[in-house]
């Protein structure tokens, strides 16, 4: 019984130490877009909101030296967010089970399985429309940092639109009509 001891106690030890350690579970699409993403971009919305002209571009003359590096800031913040995104490793989960997302449950809403299987679908293309979004705010930045009005302006005031294209794909198919006809009647243009 000792000699078996003695082949089966070291057989175990080096088993207990060549297991890996266990890689953290990567977040959900849901986490990201809700803790980094949306506020991210409403950060980046704000600055611009305030310093608006009336061609919806970046009033140059009403923001301070403070004020382009809030906006440079908040837009490379902006990028690290669609960055976590773009690279989510398959399998990219939606949501943990049970729960919602926003809009669930409401007319018009989708819920998290439904965007699961839009994701499923096209995992890569969820990835595109994140690095689109990281390239913005990469050019963002720049221009924030050069205090350069004329391309800042037009970056900000599209964001919508490149959020809107991905939402439309995966996070709210089900809209998609409703949006064509608000094109349509010449409604919001920045679903254009």
């Amino acid at each position: 019984m000792n000699k078996l001891a003695w082949a089966v106690v070291p057989a175990l030890l080096l088993a207990g130490c060549s297991k890996k350690p266990q890689q953290p579970q990567q977040k959900t699409l849901h986490e990201i877009m809700k803790d980094e993403v949306d506020v991210r971009a409403d950060d980046v919305w704000d600055i611009g909101n305030k310093h608006i002209d009336p061609n919806a571009g970046i009033d140059a003359a009403s923001m301070s030296d403070e004020d382009w590096k809030k906006l440079a800031s908040a837009a490379v913040n902006l990028q690290q967010g669609a960055l976590a995104i773009a690279n989510l490793k398959d399998p990219i989960v939606v949501a943990k089970p049970g729960v919602t997302i926003a809009d669930e449950g409401v007319p018009g809403g989708d819920s998290a399985e439904s965007v699961q299987q839009n994701v499923d679908k096209d995992p890569q293309g969820l990835r595109d429309h994140a690095n689109s979004l990281a390239q913005d705010m990469a050019d963002l930045a720049t221009a924030a940092n050069k205090h350069d009005a004329a391309t800042a302006g037009p970056i900000i005031n599209q964001l919508d639109g490149v959020c809107e294209s991905c939402h439309l794909e995966f996070w709210y198919p089900s809209q998609k009509k409703l949006v064509d006809e608000i094109r349509k009647e010449g409604g919001d243009p920045t679903l254009k």
